[in-house]
């Protein structure tokens, strides 16, 4: 008997049972969607595969259990080993009529299979936690670096190393996809005179993990060049490239930095991961307030809107979802981006090219001739650009731009620093909105916090309020967050500002003002509210107000 004929007795009205009869994870639709609790849905799988059903975010499977599967094995077959009873080992599977996958666990294993039902995206999630620890990172690593090191030569010739049975293409591939899985953002390879040390940047934090060998990092650097088509003789100037991986049947794009230092060469790798990606304001963390404001200010035809912040904060981010919220076919938006991270549809995207002496100033010149009606450019970083985005901005455009400053009224200032004239920002500016992320706490080991009366009123709390702490647990790798979240600052350019005099244009006046009129919401009132409600704790809250 079919799945879905268990899941049809959920009250499902036609319209939901017509998208499941043509889903491919039907029950996970049913869980997304909210159209069944768990429980309700997991009964019905059960019934129809008459095994039983776990759920693996609040499972820890057992390590001697695990052991039995390598890392490949596993992901193979897509098959979590939970724990053994005598001969009997107990198998979390997404699909438990693929007996194939069970006889494949079975031959490995000398075990007869007992298949548990769970969800395939909990099936990857536990992989990752089971999988990608230091202990089992180290054991992988050791084994592909044997068979590097027992190569008779490097091969460097793209066309043979391209093969992916290559020991050295599989090491570098371990060490990306191992970052891919983890949920990291950049991936640091540095030498030093006898290690080389990996890092990965997980929720804005780097995590150090076991590194190959220095004796053969030079062989790393060579296939990474070639992957990112960089020259692999050159090796005393830094060099820049792209290039592109699928893990777990998803498309990731790197962005690689290579520089050479005294020990040999550095590696940076940005991942950019367009699955993680919200397009939709409402998920970024917005307070209710903040948004219902800054969606005033998008309404407005005319003008600029800043987003500042410092690098990795989540500005390209936000301004993607702003494009993405106002976009449609009555309005032609042009970007200007240095490099074009995601692709947005209907709007044309262009990447600047400063070698060739195509840089922002330049392209803006050329795309106000193509009548569009809102422009992003990726940053403002001279003169040239903030003139010719103002006055695009006076003359009808709407006008996106990023800034590097430390909060939204030094915006003002920064932009009168590089020479714009006050009277063309009072005219051109809509509002600037300045953001930071800080690490989300991990909604299954969250735990109010006693944490010391002090920290509660350096962040302008009483002492009777209650916060939270993250413990640690298996679902967050025992660190205690899981994730990042933004934080806000919103100042809305009104009329009152607009009509400060020449003596008033400095940054505690223009928050001053605007406060006043209830035009300035402050970051650390976007903190305050973030602790209260649990999304993040105390200690993180103060680290970014003591970094500012």
């Amino acid at each position: 008997m079919p799945l879905l004929s268990w899941l049809e007795r959920l009250n499902l009205d036609e319209d939901q049972l017509q998208q499941l009869r043509q889903a491919v994870e039907p029950l996970e639709m049913v869980l997304d969607r909210k159209w069944a609790t768990e429980c309700e849905a997991f009964q019905a799988a059960s019934l129809h595969y008459n095994c039983p059903v776990l759920s693996l975010r609040r499972y820890q499977p057992d390590p001697e259990a695990v052991r039995l599967l390598s890392e490949q094995q596993a992901r193979r077959v897509r098959s979590v080993p939970l724990f053994r009873v005598g001969n009997r080992l107990y198998l979390a599977v997404a699909d438990p009529e693929n007996l194939q996958n069970q006889d494949f666990v079975a031959q490995l294993t000398g075990c007869v299979i007992e298949p548990v039902l769970a969800l395939s995206k909990d099936i990857d999630e536990a992989l990752n936690r089971s999988m990608i620890t230091d202990e089992r990172s180290s054991q992988t690593l050791e084994a592909i670096t044997a068979d590097v090191v027992g190569e008779t030569k490097i091969i460097q010739q793209s066309a043979v190393i391209e093969d992916r049975d290559v020991p050295t293409v599989k090491l570098v591939d371990h060490i990306i996809m191992q970052a891919i899985r983890l949920g990291a953002s950049d991936l640091h390879l540095e030498a030093f005179p006898h290690k080389v040390l990996l890092r990965y940047r997980i929720d804005g934090q780097l995590r150090e993990f076991p590194a190959p060998p220095k004796a053969i990092y030079a062989a790393v650097v060579s296939r990474i060049k070639i992957t990112s088509s960089l020259d692999i003789a050159e090796r005393r100037l830094p060099q820049d490239g792209r290039a592109s991986i699928y893990v777990d049947d998803k498309k990731y794009d790197l962005r690689v930095s290579i520089i050479p230092n005294v020990h040999g060469e550095g590696i940076v790798i940005r991942i950019l991961n367009p699955h993680a990606v919200s397009m939709n304001l409402t998920a970024l963390g917005f307070e209710r307030d903040i948004l219902e404001r800054y969606e005033r200010i998008l309404a407005r035809p005319h003008g600029v809107v800043l987003v500042t912040g410092p690098t990795g904060s989540g500005k390209s981010t936000t301004l993607y979802a702003t494009l993405n919220g106002i976009s449609g076919i009555a309005k032609k938006i042009i970007t200007l981006e240095d490099p074009v991270e995601y692709q947005l549809a209907n709007i044309t995207q262009i990447q600047i090219q400063p070698e060739i002496g195509y840089t922002y100033a330049q392209g803006l010149r050329a795309i106000l001739r193509h009548d569009p009606d809102v422009v992003l450019i990726g940053e403002i970083r001279d003169l040239e650009s903030a003139q010719i985005a103002i006055r695009a901005a006076l003359t009808g455009h709407q006008m996106f731009s990023t800034l590097h400053t430390n909060d939204a009224p030094q915006a003002v200032t920064r932009l009168l620093d590089m020479g714009i004239p006050f009277y063309q920002l009072q005219a051109a500016l809509n509002g600037i909105l300045a953001q930071r992320l800080v690490r989300r706490l991990c909604p299954r080991c969250r735990r109010p916090d006693e944490g010391s009366l002090d920290a509660l009123l350096d962040l302008g709390l009483r002492a009777d309020q209650e916060t939270f702490a993250g413990v640690g647990c298996p679902e967050c790798n025992n660190i205690g967050y899981k994730g990042r979240v933004a934080v806000h600052e919103l100042l809305d350019f009104t009329p009152s500002l607009r009509r400060l005099r020449g003596d008033q244009i400095n940054a505690e006046d223009i928050a001053h003002q605007a406060a006043s009129e209830g035009a300035f919401f402050t970051m650390a009132d976007s903190l305050r509210r973030k602790v209260l409600s649990g999304v993040t704790s105390v200690a993180e809250a103060l680290e970014l107000l003591h970094v500012d």
